[in-house]
């Protein structure tokens, strides 16, 4: 006997199908946007550092329990499938976007660390390594860190100030036709 649509049975999905679990699934995915934006924002960027900030604001995971790493990944996953325009396929611009927030909250306390004195980029490094600010992955500020984030935010500002897209420098280039496309 063929089970009656929306019933469920060994090996046959739920009450709304494998379809229905997929668009719910993505529907939770969205909903979550705004909050897993903020973490990154905030400087939770590793799976393992989302999870445990999810669990601490008491955000129920899918099934209604905890927080994992692979239940991170896997709603970040759908997320980029959802938000970039080409299947998932967005050529780095979304990792870019994220490190121009991060820089973007990083911008003020740079700020008021030059105000106080601290000029140099060994200096600076020092001084959000005591603060206990971390990197975007969690670790230590080197040059190369303090570097990066000074140019990225020098970038940040002339961008704004012309009105342009930050990263509009991670955009493709136009090429030029060659004869053989003409």
């Amino acid at each position: 006997m063929e089970p009656v649509r929306g019933e469920t049975s060994p090996g046959r999905p739920g009450k709304h199908g494998v379809l229905g679990g997929k668009r719910a699934a993505d529907a939770r995915a969205l909903a979550m946007l705004p909050t897993i934006r903020k973490l990154v924002a905030a400087g939770f960027v590793s799976q393992r550092g989302m999870a445990n900030q999810l669990n601490r604001r008491g955000i129920p995971g899918a099934g209604g329990g905890r927080w994992h790493r692979t239940t991170v990944v896997r709603m970040l996953t759908r997320l980029s499938l959802l938000t970039s325009g080409k299947g998932g396929i967005n050529n780095g611009l979304a990792s870019k976007r994220v490190a121009d927030v991060r820089a973007e909250a990083l911008g003020p306390t740079i700020l008021k660390l030059r105000k106080a004195g601290f000029v140099s980029i060994s200096a600076i490094a020092r001084e959000l390594n005591e603060r206990g600010i971390p990197t975007a992955r969690g670790g230590k500020w080197r040059l190369t860190s303090v570097t990066r984030l000074l140019q990225r935010l020098k970038r940040l500002e002339a961008s704004s100030r012309t009105g342009a897209t930050p990263t509009s420098d991670a955009e493709p280039k136009a090429r030029p036709i060659s004869r053989h496309q003409r």
